[in-house]
C-alpha cells in the first residue's frame, strides 16, 4: 500500500516570508536545481508556495517530518517536459499533485518506490536504444533449453531475453523430450522450434545452451558442435554439466564463450569439490585465462573474469536465491551479447541489470516472496531508469 502525505498551505504566508527573508529562505529550503526553476518563474510566490508545500507533503509521506534525519534540501522537486511534478528524498521516489485557489495550495505526495541507484560501471557500458531500429537491429538470439519436467527454465531465459530488448528470440528443444507442443502453448512472443538447431545458426547473434536441458549423449554432441562453430555462446546449468566432459574441446573452440556457473557447478567443472571461496576465485581466473573465455561465478557476490580483467558485484540480495533466477540472468546476458555488446561488457552489465531488477522486485514483493518471474517483470523499471539517464 502506498504511503500518502497531504499538506495545506496558506499562500499569503509564503508571500510575507519572501518579502522579509527572501534570500535566506530560498537558500535554506531549496536545492540549486529548484532555485534555477524558481528563478525561471521570477520567484513567483505561488510557485514558491507549491514547492514548499510539496516538501511538506513528502515529509509527511515519509512519516518523519523535518529534523535531523530529514532536511528541506534532502528533498528535490523536479518537473518533466509537460510540467508534471515528481519528487525524490532519501532513497525514495514520489508522485506529486497540487491544487490551489489563490488563497491556499493543497499538495499530495505518494511514496511510489525506493529509488534505484544505477552504478557508474553500468552507465559507462550501457548504450541507449535507437528509435530508428527494427527487429534485426536489436539482435536475433537462440536458447537451446528445457526438457520434460523443466520447461520453465527455458521459458524464463527466453522471456528475460525479450524483456532485455532482443528483437527476435528462438527457443529450440530436442525431439527426444516431447515438449514442443507444451512450449508452443506457453510462449506467445518467442518462436519455438524442435530440432533444426544448425539450420539457421549462422543467423544468430548469440546462442544460449543449457537451462533446464537435462543431459544426454545427443545433447552433448550438439554442444560439441556448437563449440566448433563461429558463434557467441553462453553456457549455463546442464550445459555446464556436459561441458565437464568436453573441456579438451575448449582449447580448439571457434566460439566465443561465456560460462555462468554457481559455485557447486564450477567446482564440478574443475573437479575440485573441496576448496574455499578464495581459492575458487583464483581457479576461475585461471580457467578463464587457460580456455580464453569469460567466467561468471555466481554466489551472493558475483565474480566475473576473462582471465585478465575482473569484476565483483557485491550487492547482496537473498531474494535472488530462488529457482529460475540463474535462468533469467543467462537470458539477460544472451540478449545483451545478441545486441552487440562485447562479451565482458555484456557480462558486467547483465549481472548488474539482473541485480537491480532484483532490488525492484524485493521492494515490491519482499526478498522472501519474490520469484524468478518477478525479476523479469521488474526489468522494465530498470530500463526505464536507464533510458532516462
Amino acid at each position: 500500500m502506498h504511503r500518502i502525505g497531504i499538506d495545506i498551505l496558506k499562500v499569503s504566508r509564503i508571500d510575507k516570508i519572501l518579502k522579509k527573508h527572501k534570500n535566506r529562505f530560498i537558500d535554506k529550503v531549496f536545492t540549486d536545481n529548484e532555485k534555477e526553476y524558481l528563478e525561471s518563474k521570477d520567484f513567483n510566490f505561488l510557485n514558491v508556495a507549491s514547492l514548499f508545500s510539496f516538501k511538506e507533503s513528502i515529509s509527511k509521506a515519509i512519516g518523519t517530518g523535518f529534523g535531523k534525519s530529514l532536511k528541506f534540501k534532502d528533498i528535490e522537486i523536479t518537473y518533466d517536459d509537460l510540467g508534471k511534478p515528481s519528487g525524490s528524498a532519501l532513497d525514495y521516489d514520489f508522485s506529486l499533485s497540487a491544487s490551489h485557489d489563490g488563497e491556499y495550495v493543497v499538495t499530495m505526495a505518494i511514496l511510489e518506490s525506493k529509488k534505484i541507484k544505477i552504478p557508474a560501471e553500468v552507465l559507462k557500458v550501457y548504450k541507449k536504444r535507437s528509435d530508428n531500429g527494427h527487429k534485426g537491429t536489436f539482435g536475433k538470439v537462440m536458447a537451446i533449453a528445457s526438457s520434460r519436467g523443466m520447461i520453465g527454465s527455458g521459458f524464463l531465459s527466453t522471456t528475460a531475453a525479450l524483456r532485455t530488448g532482443s528483437g527476435l528470440v528462438y527457443h529450440y528443444v530436442f525431439k527426444e523430450d516431447g515438449i514442443v507442443d507444451l512450449l508452443s502453448l506457453k510462449h506467445t512472443e518467442v518462436i519455438v522450434r524442435e530440432e533444426g538447431i544448425f539450420d539457421n545458426l549462422s543467423d544468430m547473434d548469440a546462442v544460449l545452451f543449457g537451462p533446464g536441458l537435462s543431459t544426454s549423449e545427443n545433447k552433448k554432441q550438439v554442444l560439441e558442435k556448437l563449440l566448433k562453430s563461429n558463434i557467441n555462446l553462453i553456457i549455463d546449468a546442464d550445459g555446464l554439466n556436459m561441458l565437464s566432459d568436453l573441456k579438451s574441446d575448449l582449447h580448439k573452440k571457434n566460439s566465443k564463450v561465456i560460462i555462468t556457473p554457481h559455485i557447486l557447478e564450477f567446482k564440478r567443472l574443475i573437479n575440485k569439490l573441496d576448496i574455499t571461496k578464495e581459492e575458487l576465485i583464483i581457479e576461475a581466473k585461471t580457467f578463464a585465462k587457460k580456455y580464453d573465455l569469460i567466467v561468471i561465478l555466481k554466489d551472493s557476490k558475483t565474480y566475473i573474469t576473462d582471465g585478465d580483467r575482473e569484476y565483483i558485484l557485491d550487492r547482496e540480495n537473498s531474494g535472488l536465491a530462488t529457482a529460475g533466477s540463474g535462468d533469467v540472468l543467462s537470458g539477460i546476458i544472451t540478449s545483451l551479447v545478441g545486441q552487440g555488446y562485447e562479451l565482458y561488457d555484456a557480462s558486467v552489465l547483465g549481472v548488474n541489470i539482473h541485480s537491480l531488477a532484483g532490488i525492484v522486485s524485493k521492494n515490491k514483493h519482499s526478498k522472501t516472496s519474490m520469484v524468478a518471474s518477478d525479476i523479469i517483470a521488474s526489468l522494465g523499471s530498470v530500463f526505464k531508469i536507464l533510458e532516462g539517464v
